[in-house]
């Protein structure tokens, strides 16, 4: 049986991290936090966290391209 990778695995615990150009990242729980990002929400289900990031990220610029916009 073949193992999904956690960023793939619907049954993963997951969480929303975000950066300082309010960029998005869904993540695995149980890995650690890169340097640069905070967790926004979660830990939550892997299709929560879709549901999350779907409702609040809608433009996927960076922060520093919509200001100049």
């Amino acid at each position: 049986m073949e193992k999904l990778n956690p960023f793939d695995d619907p049954q993963q615990r997951s969480l929303v991290l975000a950066n300082s150009e309010l960029q998005y990242s869904l993540w695995p729980d149980f890995s650690p936090i890169p340097p640069g990002w905070s967790a926004v929400f979660g830990p939550a289900s892997h299709g929560e966290c879709l549901g999350w990031l779907q409702h609040h990220w809608l433009d996927m610029r960076s922060a520093a391209l919509r200001t100049a916009s």
